[in-house]
């Protein structure tokens, strides 16, 4: 069985790649360690405890982490996912303990149980990652793989012109974490943009169906919903479910390219920037440019709908 730990800075998104790991019966959900993002660390907390609750599997262990960026300010998506991150749903908190260890060492010390076979897949800022590598990189460099969901690929950023949120959010962390010598996936904003689309006609199918579990994902995508109805869109992108199912079934994933990737840290005007080297003799990372997004939604759909994915 595989072995996974997500690190999440747990909104409506987030909680819909949880719910997909926790139901695929090849993955082990070894640890959910959680980072402030998408909103605070409290609150991403008692999001990841719900996706747990939503998903009625099993309880993976898990444990808070940074609070704030390295070095910046904590910039949040409240405004594209709601105040509590799904859709101002404002659940009552959650009763499902959370562990007393700190995320990075909970980190480090799973990866030194487990030598070169979990695999870390990251839907947030980079904080706790970058943390555990400066205290300990060489376990970290025990990791199997990284898959995340980061950057803009190929194409412009979702939250500023250059750069994808997640990286914006702590462009330093990832620059840290580049540096490791583990195999490390991005799948970024351009080839969830051009093949992750959620329709009007998708979450109708979704919401009439009876599976508990894809109403939530309905209701508590409403605020995202609601967002990119106002940019004159009939729908939305789901990103952290693309990095998810391409990292669970990366038989979705029809291109991808090598390069040695750097992120922007200096300049404010295109601070969090990946930028792509596809000539370097030293690739650091493999970042996939297009996938099947039929493939993909059938996949996510089984999983929310509670079939099973073969």
């Amino acid at each position: 069985m595989r072995k996974f730990i997500i690190d999440t800075d747990t909104a409506s998104d987030d909680v819909i790649a949880i719910i997909t790991a926790l139901r695929e019966p090849s993955i082990e959900v070894l640890a959910l360690t959680v980072v402030a993002g998408n909103v605070g660390l409290e609150q991403s907390i008692q999001n990841a405890l719900t996706a747990i609750k939503v998903a009625d599997t099993y309880q993976p262990a898990v444990y808070g982490g940074m609070s704030k960026p390295l070095f910046r300010n904590l910039f949040t998506a409240a405004d594209v996912h709601g105040e509590d991150g799904l859709g101002n749903m404002f659940l009552p908190k959650s009763n499902i303990p959370i562990e007393s260890e700190h995320a990075m060492d909970a980190l480090i010390r799973l990866i030194e149980k487990h030598p070169y076979e979990i695999e870390l897949i990251t839907l947030g800022p980079l904080t706790n990652i970058a943390m555990a590598a400066l205290k300990a990189p060489e376990t970290m460099n025990k990791l199997k793989s990284i898959t995340l969901m980061a950057g803009t690929g190929l194409g412009p950023g979702n939250t500023t012109e250059t750069a994808e949120f997640n990286v914006y959010v702590d462009a330093e962390a990832l620059s840290i974490v580049l540096g490791l010598d583990v195999p490390k996936l991005f799948v970024g904003w351009d080839v969830i943009e051009k093949r992750a689309f959620i329709t009007e006609d998708d979450l109708a199918y979704l919401d009439n169906s009876d599976s508990p579990i894809a109403k939530f994902a309905v209701r508590c995508t409403k605020s995202l919903h609601d967002f990119c109805k106002g940019l004159g869109l009939n729908g939305f992108e789901l990103a952290d479910p693309t990095a998810m199912i391409c990292a669970i079934w990366p038989e979705v994933m029809t291109n991808c390219i090598e390069a040695h990737a750097t992120v922007e840290t200096k300049k404010e005007e295109n601070y969090g920037q990946i930028f792509l080297d596809q000539e370097s003799a030293t690739p650091n990372s493999t970042t996939c440019i297009d996938l099947d997004g039929e493939l993909l939604k059938t996949y996510l759909f089984n999983a929310l709908l509670m079939k099973e994915n073969k």
